[in-house]
């Protein structure tokens, strides 16, 4: 169900790769940052804030969150690349991050200035 608060629109230009940032606390005390380059479907900001709402008492610890953000965004917008970073600070600093990408898309420079960031 909560796919479906996805919602998206064309990418604007899917013959060149850009970055798109979305932050969110999906929990309280939890921070969230999604990157990636769209291919055909951009996502549309509000939806993610409503997604993003569907976990309140999500419980099953930070890496089970970043690998369902990660399983929902690649069922529903089929990113070249992306990444999920979720980070808390209770009981300690707590950082998870998973990305993922398409077979055949590569792109070094991208990348290697994404890594710096």
């Amino acid at each position: 169900m909560r796919r479906e608060r996805l919602s998206t629109r064309p990418s604007p230009d899917a013959r060149h790769d850009f970055l798109v940032e979305l932050r969110g606390e999906p929990l309280p005390g939890v921070r969230l940052t999604l990157r990636l380059v769209p291919d055909l479907l951009v996502p549309d900001p509000a939806s993610v804030v409503a997604y993003l709402a569907e976990f309140a008492g999500f419980g099953d610890g930070l890496e089970a969150l970043a690998v369902a953000v990660l399983d929902d965004i690649n069922n529903e917008l089929v990113p070249r690349w992306v990444e999920v970073a979720v980070e808390g600070d209770a009981p300690l600093p707590h950082r998870v991050a998973i990305e993922d990408r398409q077979p055949t898309w590569d792109n070094p420079s991208l990348l290697g200035r994404l890594r710096r960031l």
